[in-house]
C-alpha cells in the first residue's frame, strides 16, 4: 500500500487544478440520488450485488427475450415503475426499456452506439437514465427523450452518483469525470490519471478483451464504488508502467470548492482485475478479485491489505456481498461462499458438483441466485441458502446460454438474468418471500 504521495507529479497537479476556477454546483440533494430498485450496475453505490428485497425461495420462468445479432455484457437495472433496462450490441437500438411483466419493449434508443454495452443504465430518483458509449455520456427522461449529451474521452464501465447527486465515472483510459445530472455540465475539469492518454473512438484497435479482464491495456476496467456517507470512491487501476493492477481511493468534496483528493493506492492485484470493488455495509473494507485466484479484503480507510482468500480461479466479475459479510465469488469454478471473520476469511461451503457460471446476486432472507451448469453451454438458475449452500429451487434457462453476465431484482422479488449471448430471462416468485432482513430498499 502506498500513500497518496505516490501519485506522479503531473497527476497530482491535475487533482489540484480540478479544484480551481469552477462554478459553484447546485446545492446537494436532501437524499440519495439513486432511484428505488436495482438502479446501478451492481445494485447500488457500493457495488454489492445485493438488494434488500424479500428473496423468493421458489421461482418460475415468466418470459425471455433474445436480442438477435448482439450480446449483453452487464446485468439489467430496474426501477419502481416496473421497468427493466438492458444494453446490447444488437443492430438498431442499444438501450432497451422493457415491461417487467411481459418483456415487451416500452421504448428503445439508438442515441448511444454499440459501445454502450460496456455499461448498465444508471437510474436516478427522478426517473432519469444515464448511459455512455465511447463518445459521450447521455441522459434520457423516462420516455426516452435525450436531455443532454456530454462528450467524454474513453468509455465507462458504468457510472455512479456522488453524495451531492452528481454523476461520477472513470473512463477506461483513466479519466475521471464529475457531471451535473440535470444539465451534463462539468462540475470540475476531468482528472487525467495517466496524463496525455488519448482514445480514438473510430479506431478499429479497441481494447475490448483487455477491458473484460482488467489488464494493462485497459487501465480502468470496472465500476467505481462510492461511499455515500463520506464521498470516498474506489476503483481498480493499472497505472502506466506498473507491474500489476491495484486499488485506488479518492474523495470527492465540495467544501470550499469542488475537488478530488487522492487518498491511497494498494497495488495488490496480480494480473489485473475483472472485478469492481465491493464496499461493505459499514464502509470499513472493500472486497475485490485479482486475475490469478483470490479474493482480497482491503481496509477502506488506509488501503492496508487485511486478508487474501484463494478461490482457485481468476474470477471474471464482481463478488456479491451481503450486509453480514457473506461473499459469493463470480463463476469460473465450483459454487462456494466465504465469510469475513475480521483478520481472515472462512470458507462457509463449497460444492464441486455445481459449476458456477454467473455473477450471482443476493437478496434479503439469506438467499442467493447463481446460475450453474446443466450441460455444456446450458445453465439453470438456482436459489441457494447462503449460510449452508443448500439448493432450494432450480429453474432451467432455456437454450444455450454459455454464462450469465449479471443478475438483478425487481422490488417485487422478480429476478432478471442476462447472458453474454444477448438473452434476458425474467423469473417471478411462486411462493411467499423469505423475509426482509438486512438493509431496507432505498
Amino acid at each position: 500500500m502506498k500513500a497518496s504521495t505516490a501519485l506522479d507529479l503531473a497527476a497530482a497537479s491535475a487533482l489540484v487544478l480540478a479544484a480551481c476556477a469552477t462554478p459553484a454546483p447546485a446545492p446537494p440533494p436532501a437524499a440519495s440520488a439513486y432511484g428505488p430498485g436495482w438502479s446501478a450496475a451492481h445494485a447500488d453505490a457500493a457495488n454489492t450485488d445485493y438488494l434488500a428485497v424479500p428473496g423468493a425461495r421458489d421461482l418460475e420462468l415468466a418470459w425471455s427475450r433474445r436480442f438477435e445479432g448482439g450480446s449483453i455484457n452487464l446485468g439489467a437495472t430496474t426501477d419502481a415503475r416496473g421497468r427493466v433496462y438492458v444494453t446490447t450490441t444488437a443492430p438498431g437500438c442499444h438501450l432497451y426499456v422493457l415491461d417487467q411483466k411481459t418483456g415487451e419493449t416500452i421504448w428503445c434508443s439508438d442515441a448511444v452506439n454499440r459501445s454502450a454495452v460496456s455499461s448498465s443504465a444508471l437510474l436516478d430518483r427522478e426517473g432519469r437514465i444515464y448511459l455512455s458509449d465511447n463518445e459521450a455520456m447521455v441522459a434520457f427522461d423516462g420516455d426516452g427523450k435525450v436531455l443532454w449529451r456530454t462528450p467524454i474521452a474513453g468509455f465507462t464501465l458504468s457510472a455512479q452518483f456522488t453524495p451531492q447527486g452528481h454523476l461520477i465515472f472513470v473512463t477506461h483510459i483513466g479519466r475521471i469525470y464529475v457531471l451535473r445530472r440535470d444539465t451534463g455540465e462539468a462540475v470540475l475539469p476531468p482528472v487525467e490519471l495517466i496524463p496525455g492518454a488519448t482514445y480514438d473512438p473510430k479506431s478499429p484497435d479497441q481494447p475490448v478483451r483487455a477491458c473484460m479482464r482488467g489488464t494493462e491495456d485497459c487501465p480502468a476496467a470496472n465500476t467505481i464504488a462510492v461511499d455515500e456517507r463520506t464521498g470516498r470512491f474506489f476503483f481498480t487501476f493499472w497505472d502506466k508502467g506498473a507491474k500489476q493492477a491495484g486499488l485506488r481511493a479518492m474523495r470527492y468534496a465540495e467544501d470550499p470548492v469542488p475537488r478530488i483528493t487522492a487518498l491511497w493506492t494498494n497495488d495488490a492485484l496480480p494480473g489485473g482485475s475483472g472485478s469492481s470493488p465491493d464496499l461493505t455495509a459499514d464502509g470499513r473494507r472493500l472486497y475485490v478479485n485479482d486475475n490469478v485466484d483470490s479474493v482480497h479484503a482491503i481496509d477502506a480507510a488506509t488501503g492496508r491489505s487485511i486478508w487474501r482468500f484463494p478461490i482457485g480461479w481468476a474470477s471474471g466479475g464482481s463478488p456479491s456481498t451481503s450486509p453480514e459479510g457473506i461473499i459469493i465469488p463470480t463463476g469460473g469454478g465450483p459454487l462456494l461462499a466465504i465469510a469475513d471473520r475480521g483478520d481472515h476469511a472462512e470458507l462457509l461451503w463449497r460444492d464441486d458438483a455445481r459449476d458456477n457460471r454467473s455473477i450471482a446476486a443476493q437478496a434479503a432472507g439469506g438467499l442467493a441466485y447463481p446460475a450453474v451448469a446443466r450441460a455444456r453451454g446450458e445453465n439453470d438458475l438456482t436459489v441457494v441458502d447462503v449460510r449452508t449452500g443448500a439448493e432450494l429451487d432450480r429453474v432451467p434457462l432455456p437454450g444455450r446460454t454459455l454464462f450469465t453476465v449479471g443478475t438483478a431484482f425487481g422490488l417485487d422479488g422478480s429476478v432478471y438474468v442476462a447472458t453474454i449471448l444477448g438473452q434476458i430471462f425474467a423469473l417471478r416468485p411462486t411462493a411467499p418471500a423469505a423475509g426482509d432482513g438486512g438493509r431496507s430498499p432505498r
